[in-house]
């Protein structure tokens, strides 16, 4: 519920990823494993809840900013603040943080990803 957006964003999902491209340029390899992270976080939900866990339009770009600050600081040398991933994402930093701590919890603390399964997305 933490991801879930009060209205739609207005930006379309596409102009958004460009944006943070833009403004908090990072690898192909940060984007690509929030195809993991996502996978994950739906399959954790279920075997812990028995819930489907739904990525929509009310909660996409939350999950994206939030997935990029994490997989950035996993995997990049290089990394920007939280306040800089939060104005570029819209929101807070106080609330970018809170998402950032449910989005490691929603993935178990797990963020390795071994290169077979990252080939296979």
């Amino acid at each position: 519920l933490s991801f879930h957006a009060r209205n739609i964003p207005t930006i379309p999902l596409e102009s958004y990823l460009l944006r943070i491209l833009k403004y908090c340029p990072t690898t192909n390899e940060v984007f690509l494993s929030l195809l993991v992270y996502f996978d994950r976080m739906a399959r954790l939900a279920n075997e812990s809840t028995g819930r489907t866990f739904v990525i929509d339009s009310y909660n996409i770009h939350r999950l994206v900013i939030a997935g990029v600050t994490v997989a950035s600081k996993f995997f990049s040398d290089v990394f920007y603040t939280n306040s800089r991933y939060a104005k570029v994402g819209g929101l807070p930093q106080s609330e970018l943080n809170q998402l950032e701590l449910q989005f490691l919890l929603l993935n178990d603390f797990r963020l390795m990803i071994s290169e077979e399964e990252m080939q296979r997305y």
